[in-house]
């Protein structure tokens, strides 16, 4: 199954009411052209949720590892931001993210200046 695409949202000094997308369990991906993407994700579950940031680097034939990144229940949490030499995966501008869980988590990409 392919992933599914979310949209970045812009951060300004104007404020933002982000919109969230529900995760799923293709995966999501986003566009990263310039390394200034910060993800908010929520976990609303009563149980830990882990969320992998899939790294896209290989130096030499050994590919960095995964982030990892475990949400408490009942918590949001901020990730980035996403460096674009590290996370894009290869050849592209997209930033994979997966999660062990999808019910009851929901997730933004925000752009910031």
């Amino acid at each position: 199954m392919a992933r599914v695409s979310i949209a970045r949202q812009q951060v300004s000094d104007a404020g933002l009411v982000p919109a969230y997308s529900p995760a799923v369990e293709e995966g999501h991906s986003v566009e990263n052209s310039k390394g200034k993407v910060i993800l908010h994700v929520c976990n609303t579950n009563e149980t830990e949720v882990t969320v992998t940031i899939r790294s896209g680097y290989t130096m030499g034939g050994l590919k960095l590892q995964d982030r990892q990144v475990v949400i408490p229940p009942a918590t949001c949490v901020f990730i980035g931001p996403l460096d674009q030499q590290v996370y894009n995966q290869p050849g592209t501008s997209q930033v994979w993210i997966d999660y062990s869980a999808t019910d009851g988590v929901d997730v933004a990409a925000l752009l910031i200046p």
